[in-house]
C-alpha cells in the first residue's frame, strides 16, 4: 500500500488508504474479543460487582424478598443468640433495642404503603426519615427490648449468613443506623459470594459461561445483592457442583477435603441441598465405590450428621402461622412427622397435590425462575424472560470432553440431583406448610430452583455431546448476562425512583 504525505502549514500529515483503520480497527477489537472469552471468571466479578452496585444503591432498605426476616436473624447471630429461644404466642423471635424496632417498622410501613398506594416512590416516603425516627423513640426511661419475630427465618444456619453476620457485628460496634449497617451488610455479601461464584467458575473444567449466566441472572444477581440465604445457597452449590465435575473427569480433580468443606457449606445454606451429596456419586465408578468409602465417607459424613442436627435443634417451622392467620388448620397439619405417618396411609396425595402445583402455576414458576425482585411484585420486561431461557437453553450446549463411560455415570447422577432436589422442595413445603385440605403444595418460589440449574446444565450437556462454534457460549453468557443485568437495574430504579 502506498503512504501519501501531505504537507501544510507547521505540520505533516499522513494519510492511508480508507480501509486500513477499519481494518486495525477490527483487529482490535478481535484481540479483545479473544481475551475477554478466555476469562468467565473476571468477566464475572466484573459484571457481577458493577450491577450488583447498582441494585444495591436502587433497592431501598428491606425491600428484598423477606429481607426483614433476614435481617432479624443475621442480628441475632451477630449478638452471640445461636438458638431461637426467645418466643411470643408460639412466633420465635429475637429482643431489640427499641431504636432499632422503629427504624425496622419505619421501613416496613414504608414497604407496605409503597406497594399498597399506586403512583408513590420512595423518595417521598423516607423523606424526613430521620426525624420520625427521632419523634418515636422513647426517652432513657423506657427503654425496654422488644420482640421482634423472625417470621420463618430462624431454620436458617448461620453458614447461609456468614459475611452478613460479619458486617453485622461490625456495624454495632460502629452503632450504625438501619439503612448504614443494611447498605454494609448489602455490600459485604455482595463481594463475598461474587467472589465465591468467581472462584467455581475459575475451577470448573467446563460450562464456565453456562456457570456465568446462571450465576447472573436476574434472580442470582438480586439475591445476591440484598440479605438473603439464596446468595451462599447458589454461590456454594456452584462451587461443590464444579469441584466434582472437576474430580469426576480425572485425578487431578482437586482435594476430598476442599470437596468435603464445600459440600458441607452447600448443605447447611438450605435444607433443601442436602441431595448434592449425590455428586459424590459421579466421582467415582460403580466398582471403585466399595475402595473408596473412607473418601466418599469424609465428603458426606459433615452434611449427613450436620444438616439433621441443626433441624432438630431449632425445631424450625416455615412460617406456618400465615396459614393459621388466613383460617384455623389442625396443628398436626404442619407436623412433619406426622404428616409422614399420613402419607404412609395416603399414599398419593403428595404427588397429587406436587403435579396440581406444578401444572397450575408453571408460569409464574417460570417467571420467578429467571427474576422477580422487589418483594416478588416487580416484574422485568417479557422478552427479557424469553430470551434469557433461550440462552440458559443454548448454552451448555458442549461436549464435556470425558469416556463413554464417565459421560454416562454423570449424565445418570446429574439427572437423578435434579429430579430429586424438585422433589424434596415440594415435600418439605408439603410436611410444614401445605394444609390437608389444600389440594396442591403451597409456598413453592421458582427461585428456589435456581441452586440446581449448573447441575441440570451438566445434565444436559452430558446428554446432548454436541458443540457450539468456537466463541459462541462466551457470546451467549455475556449477552444474556448484560440483558439480565440492565433489565434488572432498570426495572427497580423505574419501580422505586
Amino acid at each position: 500500500m502506498r503512504q501519501v504525505d501531505v504537507h501544510g502549514e507547521g505540520a505533516s500529515v499522513r494519510l492511508f488508504p480508507a480501509e486500513t483503520s477499519p481494518t486495525r480497527l477490527r483487529g482490535a477489537l478481535f484481540g479483545i474479543w479473544i481475551r475477554i472469552s478466555v476469562q468467565p471468571a473476571a468477566v464475572f466479578i466484573v459484571l457481577s460487582l458493577v450491577f450488583g452496585a447498582l441494585i444495591i444503591s436502587g433497592t431501598p432498605p428491606l425491600r428484598g424478598p423477606d429481607e426483614i426476616s433476614h435481617f432479624l436473624r443475621i442480628y441475632s447471630y451477630a449478638r452471640r443468640e445461636i438458638l431461637p429461644t426467645k418466643e411470643v404466642d408460639g412466633r420465635k423471635g429475637i429482643l431489640v433495642e427499641r431504636g432499632l424496632y422503629s427504624e425496622l417498622q419505619f421501613f416496613k410501613t414504608a414497604g407496605e404503603v409503597f406497594t399498597r398506594e399506586e403512583g408513590v416512590r420512595y423518595k417521598q416516603l423516607v423523606t424526613g426519615y430521620r426525624n420520625a425516627i427521632s419523634s418515636s423513640i422513647p426517652d432513657e426511661a423506657d427503654q425496654t427490648p422488644i420482640f421482634a419475630p423472625f417470621a420463618g427465618t430462624e431454620g436458617y444456619n448461620p453458614v447461609a449468613y456468614i459475611p452478613y453476620i460479619a458486617a453485622a457485628a461490625i456495624g454495632r460496634l460502629f452503632g450504625l443506623h438501619l439503612p448504614d449497617m443494611l447498605l454494609f451488610m448489602r455490600w459485604v455479601g455482595l463481594a463475598t459470594f461474587t467472589a465465591i461464584a468467581a472462584y467455581a467458575i475459575a475451577v470448573t473444567p467446563a460450562l464456565k459461561w453456562a456457570f456465568v449466566l446462571i450465576a447472573l441472572l436476574p434472580v442470582s444477581l438480586y439475591n445476591r445483592s440484598v440479605l438473603s440465604a439464596d446468595g451462599a445457597a447458589l454461590s456454594t452449590a456452584l462451587v461443590i457442583t464444579a469441584l466434582c465435575l472437576r474430580a469426576a473427569r480425572g485425578p487431578t480433580g482437586g482435594t476430598v477435603w476442599a470437596r468435603s468443606l464445600w459440600m458441607t457449606l452447600c448443605a447447611l445454606s438450605k435444607q433443601p441441598q442436602i441431595v448434592f451429596l449425590l455428586l459424590e456419586l459421579m466421582v467415582y465408578r460403580l466398582k471403585e465405590l466399595p475402595r473408596q468409602w473412607g473418601s466418599v465417607a469424609t465428603v458426606v459424613l459433615p452434611s449427613v450428621i450436620l444438616s439433621p442436627l441443626w433441624v432438630f435443634a431449632v425445631s424450625a417451622e416455615i412460617a406456618a402461622w400465615r396459614l393459621q392467620e388466613e383460617g384455623h388448620h389442625p396443628p398436626e397439619h404442619f407436623d412433619p412427622l406426622w404428616k409422614l405417618l399420613y402419607m404412609w396411609d395416603h399414599p398419593y396425595h403428595f404427588p397429587l397435590a406436587a403435579w396440581r402445583a406444578l401444572s397450575g402455576w408453571a408460569d409464574q414458576l417460570w417467571l420467578e425462575l429467571i427474576g422477580i425482585v422487589g418483594w416478588q411484585d416487580i416484574l422485568l420486561p417479557i422478552w427479557t424472560y424469553l430470551a434469557l431461557t433461550v440462552f440458559l437453553f443454548l448454552v451448555p450446549l458442549q461436549k464435556p470432553e470425558v469416556s463413554g463411560a464417565t459421560r454416562a455415570r454423570v449424565a445418570v447422577i446429574t439427572g437423578l440431583i435434579v429430579m430429586s432436589y424438585v422433589i424434596v422442595v415440594y415435600l418439605i413445603f408439603f410436611l410444614t406448610y401445605t394444609p390437608l385440605d389444600v389440594d396442591h403444595v403451597r409456598g413453592v418460589q421458582g427461585r428456589y430452583f435456581v441452586i440446581v440449574l449448573p447441575v441440570a446444565a451438566i445434565f444436559v450437556a452430558m446428554v446432548i455431546n454436541r458443540e457450539l462454534p468456537n466463541g459462541m457460549p462466551a457470546a451467549i453468557a455475556i449477552t444474556g448476562s448484560v440483558i439480565a443485568g440492565v433489565a434488572t437495574v432498570e426495572a427497580i430504579f423505574r419501580a422505586h425512583w
